[in-house]
């Protein structure tokens, strides 16, 4: 069985479930072109390969490991 195609154009909703952003923050990137997107008629759709490209190239989260509870129950 093969794997259904991925779309190269998505709605927004679409979007939104699989880039797990926000919507506000979906239409900012779409203002500000980070984000790329066409017209039909009145629907907006986002070019898949190219937001998920620009999220990739997002930097990396950088979070601090959590610290070891008994060492700092130990210190107090």
């Amino acid at each position: 069985m093969d794997a259904a195609p991925s779309p190269k154009f998505c709605t927004i909703d679409h979007w939104l479930a699989i880039s797990g952003m926000g919507r506000r923050a979906t239409y900012d990137k779409l203002g500000t072109r980070e984000l790329h997107a066409i017209k039909v008629g009145t629907r907006t759709l986002i070019d898949v390969e190219a937001g998920l490209a620009w999220l990739r190239s997002l930097p990396q989260a950088k979070i601090r490991a959590p610290r070891n509870r008994q060492e700092t129950q130990a210190a107090a």
